[in-house]
């Protein structure tokens, strides 16, 4: 039985299978967390905190280490606004008739942020859009940073402070891509997508190799600032979305070759599905992760942790995904207690185990809730 391990060598010896005396605490995203309890964790009002995401990045790490102090969560993930130290120039936070926007000085422009960062929007909007319709098309849009000028640029400042202010008690997520297929989206829309692998084929492929190139670009930029792992978003991949074999057609060459590249530059590859992932889980953990999170069973599909785990057969860490609204947010004291003992001994007995929600924390749950739950993993 391991003691007295720090939260990083916890999450080792997690994702190893041995025999710790408790297991790591996580949850999808863990900036999330931090940014829908921002006014609960530092007492500061919404507006700054669009300032901080634009500020010094020396002004992130004290607010890194209060975040790791009043939510102990294992894993650590830092802001996920890569912007260049050019681009946070041009920016500042106004204040227009009691709203709050960010003004781009050079272009003049305003964009409006709503006191509710929740809603913001914080990881992305959804692409219904065809911009690209040819090779030609592909090669002038898909626009190749190496990682070189992503590191020159000041995208990796907010991730270099992450690193030097918890990286050596906390696990890092260093950031991380959207595997190609979910990508494709982003160029020729998500609807479009699912006719376009029946349809236009090879043009799906062609993209998503020139897509997979900027993706490694970036794993190495990743790479540069220390940290332990990247993340991979097989969005749009699961059993909900599409057949097992159109997942071993258009996602599982791509994922392999970009986990190829997060294992050459050193770090942990950590995957993410949310959706039903029951039938391929056999495929998932061929590709080479060390970690995986899977979503709470809903929509119509079943992702059961002891199954799916035997159908990996051992090969990863597989994340538990309790579920954050009905099993932490909404559970008695006691339910909450029995739910998390319930899945931590499922997660013993098969060995490579982490206590997590399925996807992320709902912004309603109270920093007191968020700790009462990282406090009962660890304690069991």
């Amino acid at each position: 039985m391991l003691n007295n391990l720090t939260s990083k060598e916890l999450v080792y010896a997690a994702i190893a299978g041995k025999k710790p005396d408790h297991y790591p605490v996580s949850t999808a995203y863990v900036m999330l967390a931090h940014a829908d309890h921002w006014q609960e964790l530092t007492g500061l009002p919404p507006v700054e905190y669009y300032k901080w995401l634009i500020g010094d990045p020396a002004e992130h790490e004290p607010f890194y280490k209060l975040f790791t102090e009043k939510l102990p969560f294992d894993i650590f993930q830092p802001s996920c606004h890569y912007r260049s130290a050019k681009e946070r120039e041009n920016m500042e936070v106004v204040i227009k008739e009691g709203k709050i926007y960010y003004h781009c000085k050079k272009e003049d422009t305003y964009q409006y942020m709503t006191d509710n960062i929740h809603e913001n929007g914080l990881s992305g909007e959804l692409v219904e859009e065809r911009t690209v319709f040819s090779k030609d098309d592909v090669r002038e849009k898909v626009i190749i940073q190496k990682a070189e000028d992503f590191i020159a640029s000041g995208k990796n400042d907010f991730l270099d402070a992450a690193v030097k202010a918890v990286g050596n008690d906390k696990f890092i997520i260093n950031g991380g891509i959207c595997n190609t297929f979910y990508a494709c989206s982003w160029y020729v829309g998500l609807t479009n997508l699912m006719s376009l692998i029946l349809e236009e084929g090879e043009f799906i492929h062609y993209l998503s190799n020139r897509i997979l190139e900027q993706s490694i670009e970036t794993i190495r930029a990743y790479s540069k600032a220390g940290g332990d792992a990247i993340y991979i978003d097989d969005a749009a991949s699961t059993n909900d979305m599409i057949s097992r074999e159109q997942f071993e057609e258009y996602c599982l060459p791509y994922l392999i070759k970009a986990i190829d590249e997060i294992h050459r530059q050193g770090k942990l590859a950590f995957g993410i599905y949310f959706g039903g992932i029951d039938d391929r889980a056999d495929l998932i953990a061929s590709a080479g992760y060390d970690i995986v999170l899977m979503e709470t069973s809903m929509k119509g599909f079943i992702n059961d942790y002891k199954s799916i785990y035997e159908k990996m057969e051992g090969k990863v860490c597989l994340m538990g995904n309790l579920n954050p609204y009905d099993d932490i947010q909404l559970k008695s004291e006691q339910e909450l207690y029995e739910t998390i003992k319930k899945q931590v001994e499922t997660g013993r007995s098969c060995g490579k185990y982490i206590t997590s929600t399925g996807s992320p924390i709902t912004p309603n749950t109270s920093v007191e809730r968020i700790r009462r739950f990282i406090d009962i993993a660890h304690a069991l």
